[in-house]
């Protein structure tokens, strides 16, 4: 399968649809699980080695209890292999590899030894490297990060601080292409292309969590400023050696000696595809590599305040401070420590990180309250929902969850509908052409009779149904499979909240909602489209093709060309999208930016064409006789049409910040 395919896909649909128009489960066998001695190794091995035998009957329990949940949920969501870690205070007490780190070579997942592509789950270093800063005395949250940016120049740079990018509060919006590249040596020269591609700060620093791969990123080159060595380098020093964390790198390509790396998989009728791991244009945002014992190591030094053994990776005031809430978009839902999620699920409180690219998908969770931690990664394209299911197995495996409280609608919810219902889209995306990638993150609120509230996306379908607990504030409905990590969703002052990190979701008017959206440019393209067939049949019909010329007024010469343009973009589109569907993510080809380029003409057509239509309307106003135009009154109302539907569409083009995709 081509790399990127299955994310690029997305964003190409998005664009088609935007402007065009509206497996089973196999059984996964794992390997074997690692020994007492295996366990010694791998940390220095766990601090607590010499309680291991004390307590191996009842780690025996939980590696049974959690191998059962993982192969259960591998074969429900059709996954080719994963790796799984379980912490309970100092020690690792439970890792294991399940099913095929290599399903084309037979190569079984080793835990100790196959490093899978852990994603954002790796940003927990970047926020890990500034607080070891801070306590350096090297950084300080509250500075602006041009402080210590002598070569690099960024926006916001004078109000931004760490203290914002740790809490995804910069005000950046999200951005999707860069974020992946197809060369290592792009990847290598990362620094530049960050501050090129740094995101526009759309709202007040300290105003709104939205989560920022870029910000991340900017953290990770302060770090880098500050400390006079790269990144990848420092964070091998700093962190990854004094926790044994051996298989861990975030270079690109893993190094010989951290080798092997899981090749990510795509479920198929006969098994699975398999490539390997994407390359991140943005390295700290989401490059790292780690076995399942090398993230029991890190999960370790989180629940112990920073201390592995003998050594420390953070002073326990520093880690307490990863774990205490700081910002939130609203007290009702999950908000963000320093670089943590924080949440709840089951009656349990959370800390927690979640990675995915285009292959892997990654869950790592602590239980503060209950010294524990879980970690577990798939290497299965589409398996980010299996996450879900994990996380509410444990929890009611390890600690009797309340996944099971009784939650009843309430009628009188029915009676706030008209404060509920409507659509919202995420404000993640606003200034760029990425914008229509709002379309598929996005919600459609109903309300129903009984009192529930119903969730679904307008453009991908699916629907979750929720509970009122008091006004605006929703959870589940606990009859629902709806594999989502997020617990609670409030809705007030028309704008819709979901636990942290994901930005806020803001009311659209009605003009522009997903379906009205979709539905004018379906209307707009054909009626303008139909011009390239109707008028040749009806100027044939009425004067043969010797006298074709005389047929084509400027009028309709001006909405040809736009039909000509926008038949071009469609065409072209199509054609980039099948032969390098990668582009729309890892950066645009001339060829596409040639096709985006057919755009621009659109509005000037428009604008010709409601001229040169005004000019017949005017004669016929003066006239007072419609016989007065050039055309026919059925052939005025044509023209009429067209112009307007020439027009909707150049508006749309602006609306989703099309016409300045050529420059993107």
């Amino acid at each position: 399968m081509a790399r990127g395919a299955t994310l690029t896909a997305l964003v190409c649909l998005l664009l088609v649809s935007g402007l065009v128009g509206p497996l089973a489960g196999t059984a996964m066998a794992h390997s074997d699980g690692v020994t007492g001695d295996q366990l010694d190794d791998a940390a220095h091995a766990s601090p607590s080695a010499d309680d291991t035998a004390g307590s191996a009957a009842g780690d025996q329990v939980v590696g049974t209890e959690v191998d059962q949940l993982i192969e259960s949920v591998m074969a429900e969501h059709d996954i080719a292999g994963a790796s799984a870690a379980v912490v309970e205070g100092d020690e690792l007490v439970h890792v294991e590899g399940y099913g095929d780190a290599d399903a084309a070579n037979g190569t079984s997942v080793d835990p100790n030894e196959t490093s899978f592509m852990v994603g954002s789950v790796g940003k927990l270093t970047v926020w890990t490297a500034v607080m070891q800063g801070v306590e350096n005395g090297d950084l300080e949250l509250d500075e602006p990060v041009g402080t210590y940016l002598e070569n690099y120049s960024v926006e916001g740079e004078d109000e931004v601080t760490l203290e914002h990018l740790g809490t995804h509060t910069p005000g950046y919006e999200d951005r999707l292409q860069g974020l992946f590249v197809d060369d290592y040596a792009e990847a290598a020269n990362w620094e530049p292309k960050l501050e090129r591609e740094l995101p526009a700060q759309v709202r007040p620093p300290d105003e709104t969590v939205a989560y920022s791969n870029h910000g991340t990123g900017l953290a990770a080159l302060v770090v880098q400023e500050a400390v006079g060595e790269p990144f990848e380098e420092y964070v091998d020093r700093e962190i990854f050696e004094p926790l044994a964390m051996e298989g861990a790198t975030i270079e690109q390509p893993v190094p010989d000696d951290r080798e092997p790396v899981s090749q990510g998989h795509v479920p198929t009728e006969d098994r699975f595809e398999t490539d390997d791991p994407v390359i991140i244009g943005v390295p700290p945002a989401g490059s790292m590599s780690a076995t399942a014992t090398d993230m029991g190591n890190f999960a370790i030094a989180a629940l112990q305040d920073g201390a592995f053994g003998d050594d420390r990776v953070l002073e326990p005031e520093s880690a307490e401070a990863m774990l205490e809430q700081r910002a939130t978009n609203h007290p009702d839902v999950g908000g963000v420590g320093y670089g943590y999620m924080l949440g709840e699920r089951g009656g349990e409180a959370l800390a927690w990180h979640t990675g995915g690219t285009e292959y892997f998908n990654t869950l790592f969770v602590l239980f503060p309250d209950h010294d524990v931690a879980l970690y577990v990664s798939f290497n299965t394209a589409g398996s980010g929902a299996a996450l879900a299911d994990v996380l509410d197995g444990f929890i009611e495996q390890r600690f009797d969850g309340e996944a099971s409280e009784e939650l009843e609608p309430d009628p009188a919810t029915a009676d706030r509908a008209d404060a509920y219902e409507g659509e919202y889209r995420s404000t993640g995306f606003q200034t760029t052409p990425e914008k229509i990638v709002g379309l598929a993150d996005a919600h459609h609120v109903s309300v129903t009779d009984e009192g529930y509230l119903e969730l679904g996306s307008p453009l991908l379908g699916g629907e979750t149904r929720w509970v009122e607990l008091e006004p605006g504030v929703f959870a589940p409905d606990p009859d629902e499979d709806d594999a989502m990590l997020t617990s609670r969703v409030v809705i007030e002052d028309g704008a819709l909240y979901t636990d942290a990190p994901a930005a806020p979701y803001e009311a659209v008017s009605w003009y522009e909602t997903a379906t009205v959206q979709l539905g004018l440019a379906v209307v707009a393209l054909g009626a303008v489209l139909s011009t390239l067939l109707v008028w040749p049949i009806s100027a044939y019909r009425s004067r043969g093709w010797g006298r074709m010329r005389t047929h084509l007024t400027r009028p309709r010469l001006a909405i040809l060309a736009g039909a000509g343009l926008l038949a071009a973009f469609v065409v072209g589109l199509l054609a980039n999208g099948i032969g390098d569907p990668n582009q729309f993510v890892y950066g645009y080809t001339p060829w596409l930016r040639l096709t985006l380029a057919f755009l621009l003409g659109v509005p000037l057509a428009a604008l010709v064409a409601l001229a040169l239509v005004g000019l017949e309307w005017y004669r016929v106003a003066t006239a007072r006789d419609l016989e007065a135009s050039s055309t026919t009154p059925l052939g005025l109302a044509y023209l009429t049409a067209l112009t307007v539907a020439l027009l909707v569409f150049a508006w749309q083009l602006w609306y989703w910040n099309l016409l300045t995709a050529v420059w993107f």
